[in-house]
């Protein structure tokens, strides 16, 4: 079994909506991941387990979740936004203050220190919905100019979490070997369950088991309705530019 969680913010703040963790809840988690009997890895390491993943590559994973990874020795990917690198977040809708991505200098300091990064594509679009040159586009030049920097990179998450055929087919010509997203049926559609601030001990193991199948069932349709929302934030888009 390889199984991915998904995160987003991580931070002391409160915040509206439901796609965030205190830092108090990131490491009670990753205790529990290890009573379970479970270990932490990356997909390149050909083990089974469970990799911690965090989308969108906001700011506040540097001051919060990195100390937390490090004492623990946590392997974990960022997917970065590669748009959005060092800027101010516009791609989102918020009806508060926005929060700021990751800039070049932290990047490189969390690599130093074992953190594997990925794409988030360039500006977070649903790919399943893009022309074949704007998918083109999203996927290769952020592959790009990532290993710029970075070194190879093997690992993209898919915005909203979708993701088809066509979309996997560009993928694996592009060169990534790991995708996170869809239904776990290979390397390029690994399964991400989402860990939310409504989270504790008990609904993770369900996320990560899939036991009880009914509670399992719920947590998903839970994911499906929050990605559901989330995809509204395309209409924040054009607005942004």
């Amino acid at each position: 079994m390889l199984k991915a969680l998904q995160f987003h913010s991580i931070t002391k703040n409160f915040k509206f909506g439901g796609t965030w963790n205190y830092p108090a809840q990131l490491e009670n988690f990753i205790k529990t991941i290890h009573k379970l009997g479970y270990e932490i890895v990356l997909p390149d390491m050909k083990k089974e387990g469970v990799v911690l993943v965090f989308d969108d590559g906001e700011e506040n994973l540097y001051h919060y979740a990195f100390p937390i990874l490090k004492k623990y020795r946590c392997p974990a990917i960022i997917f970065l936004i590669v748009g959005y690198i060092g800027k101010k977040n516009l791609w989102d809708i918020s009806l508060f203050s926005r929060h700021h991505h990751l800039n070049w200098r932290q990047i490189m300091e969390m690599k130093e220190n074992g953190i594997a990064f990925g794409s988030h594509t360039m500006s977070h679009p649903d790919l399943t919905k893009l022309s074949a040159a704007n998918l083109e586009y999203e996927l290769s030049e952020s592959k790009r100019i990532l290993e710029k920097y970075l070194g190879p990179i093997d690992f993209i998450s898919y915005p909203f979490n979708r993701v088809n055929q066509r979309v996997i087919k560009k993928v694996r010509e592009i060169g990534y070997k790991f995708g996170f997203g869809g239904k776990g049926e290979d390397n390029l559609t690994i399964k991400k369950e989402g860990v939310y601030i409504t989270d504790n001990a008990r609904s993770l193991k369900i996320k990560i088991t899939e036991k009880p199948r009914s509670f399992y069932h719920y947590a998903r349709i839970q994911q499906k309705v929050i990605n559901l929302f989330s995809i509204a934030t395309l209409l924040n888009r054009r607005k942004a530019k």
